[in-house]
């Protein structure tokens, strides 16, 4: 069966193209973590119960402490996260402290003001030695939180 095109047949070429055009689509709708998808972020991976900004963008997130010295893994469950939002240093502390405040949250030590922003320290009231940091700045939030913390100072 040959055509116009050369000696590939017209049904193999259709084939050829909805398998290149499956496998493109494929790619858009990827789960992987890794593959970088375009459009609006998704949620980032915190505790369930842990308070997030509404209108927050998350822009970097690491799941799991960093090796240690001598080369082996912590195992500990350790989050860092950054977000940005649109709003003023003072309006995102003025949030976490009251957000801390409820719950299984609470805030051990703050360092700044509800007109600039600052450092609030916090940990769980169930299990005081899983907590965080965050670090609340004009657009960007910064947690840092998990097992043994506070665990690092946000930037």
């Amino acid at each position: 069966m040959k055509n116009d095109r050369g000696d590939i047949p017209a049904l193999a070429r259709r084939l050829l193209g909805a398998g290149i055009m499956l496998l493109a689509l494929s790619a858009c709708s990827s789960n992987n973590p890794n593959i970088p998808i375009y459009g609006p972020p998704g949620k980032a991976n915190v505790p369930a119960d842990f308070p997030v900004y509404s209108g927050a963008a998350p822009t970097s997130e690491i799941y799991g402490a960093s090796p240690l010295a001598d080369g082996s893994k912590d195992r500990r469950e350790r989050y860092d996260i950054t977000w940005t939002s649109d709003d003023s240093g003072g309006k995102l502390f003025a949030y976490y402290k009251a957000q801390l405040a409820q719950g299984d949250w609470v805030e051990q030590s703050t360092s700044g003001d509800s007109n600039r922003g600052g450092l609030i320290v916090f940990s769980r009231k169930s299990n005081p030695t899983w907590g965080g940091s965050i670090l609340l700045a004009d657009g960007k939030i910064h947690v840092i939180m998990g097992a043994d913390c506070p665990c690092g100072v946000p930037t």
